[in-house]
């Protein structure tokens, strides 16, 4: 016989809040930890899925109901799979190139799934502080034993981990402000000590992009976190953390890296702006924005197929539009630019609708009266808007890693704000 409503409801429900809380304290700290998470969140996705309706009604019953921006936001996870797929069946390119592309549509009963359960949101914190402490661990371990020059993690390169990585650490730093508020001084310790690991790992990768979304993550911690009631511990956090930043950048090694990779980063600029200079990793980069913008009006509605454009990029160096340089890179070093160029303006204007409506939803909280859900809407906004920042020098969402991150964050992120908006209305009712 079919189980009762009441028996999959309380498995389900302790199954996606372990495995939300498992997605984080693996994400970076173990080989593939990001895939694990989000594939046991899938799986539970789908079960509650299965067990229909009434299950799930009986395993939340308190759940904030399904509106229209659930739906838009799983509509624009289908959009950007679709037009993907698409893509990659008219140029005739590879199966691999639909590998990232699919995740988008499996993030669908994930956040169906997460929306349908009651999230232990301690667990989640949980899982946060302690993977951002593994991932310290890892960063430490390749840098002062392996003698790895920049900490690279589990994940591709160490750009990525040290994004990540300073993306977890900004989503501590707000879960210890939320504590600090609510005088749980344990959990903020935990949280603020799980920051503090972040930041070094973030210093250990000397990721470059990383700074350019630091002014934003700030602006948005700004906009939620200052009311004068809670300035005090707000401003001690902030000390805190300025001095460890200090401290790693000025004694640790990896500081020392970190510092010269950004000095270079200005250097290699003027050379590419003021001499031409096309060889170095900032100039190469540059030149390779300018073959895609040469190549893109040319096929504009679904873009160039990856052997195509392979093709077309070895005319434009030999006709001498554009540098050799070009040629030795993987990709555009640019999310925006690559959507544009291999899936047109059709997959840009996907990606950048989902990117900025899960902008504007989390923002859309950022000033509610329960500080609960502030700090989540500010980590949820967080995340689009830091992932746009590194988008601008990488392709992080062409990598597995970079895209299970993102993703599988951002259906616990908003299933989590909506749980904690509900909880407040029921508390003021």
């Amino acid at each position: 016989m079919p189980p009762t409503p009441a028996a999959p409801s309380a498995w389900l429900s302790t199954w996606m809040s372990v495995c939300a809380a498992l997605s984080f304290l693996l994400m970076l700290s173990v080989p593939s930890g990001y895939s694990v998470g989000g594939g046991l969140l899938l799986l539970g996705g789908l079960g509650i899925w299965w067990t229909g309706r009434q299950a799930y009604r009986a395993m939340a019953p308190d759940a904030a109901p399904w509106t229209a921006e659930d739906r838009t936001l799983c509509t624009l996870l289908l959009a950007v799979f679709a037009i993907n797929a698409l893509a990659v069946l008219w140029h005739g390119d590879s199966g691999k190139y639909l590998d990232q592309g699919a995740r988008y549509l499996l993030a669908v009963p994930i956040l169906a799934g997460l929306r349908r359960v009651r999230l232990r949101l301690d667990w989640l914190a949980a899982g946060l502080a302690l993977g951002l402490f593994a991932t310290a661990g890892v960063a430490a371990w390749q840098t002062r034993w392996l003698g790895y020059e920049r900490a690279e993690g589990f994940v591709t390169s160490a750009i990525p981990f040290g994004d990540m990585a300073l993306t977890m650490g900004f989503w501590s730093l707000m879960g210890a402000a939320l504590a600090a508020i609510r005088r749980r001084r344990g959990w903020a310790a935990l949280l603020l000590a799980g920051s503090l690991a972040g930041i070094y790992a973030m210093i250990a990768s000397a990721s470059r992009g990383s700074l350019v979304a630091l002014p934003i993550l700030l602006v948005l911690a700004a906009v939620a976190l200052l009311r004068r009631a809670h300035l005090r511990p707000l401003l001690a956090g902030v000390a805190i953390l300025a001095a460890a930043a200090a401290i790693a950048l000025s004694v640790l090694p990896a500081g020392h890296i970190a510092e010269s990779r950004y000095a270079a980063a200005l250097d290699e600029w003027h050379a590419y702006t003021q001499q031409g200079d096309a060889t170095n990793n900032v100039g190469s980069r540059l030149e390779a924005w300018k073959a895609a913008l040469i190549s893109i009006p040319e096929r504009p509605l679904l873009g160039w197929g990856h052997k195509q454009y392979n093709a077309h990029l070895r005319e434009l160096i030999g006709a001498g539009r554009v540098a050799p340089s070009v040629g030795t890179l993987a990709n555009t070093h640019n999310q925006f630019i690559e959507i544009w160029l291999h899936q047109g303006g059709l997959g840009l204007v996907a990606f950048l609708a989902l990117l900025i409506a899960s902008f504007w939803y989390f923002c859309r909280r950022l000033r509610a009266p329960a500080p609960a859900v502030r700090v989540l809407a500010c980590c949820g906004a967080a995340l689009p808007a830091a992932f746009a920042a590194y988008g601008l020098t990488q392709v992080i969402l062409g990598r597995n890693n970079g895209v299970m991150f993102f993703l599988v964050s951002l259906a616990v992120l908003w299933a989590a704000m909506r749980q904690a908006e509900r909880d407040a209305a029921g508390a003021a009712a």
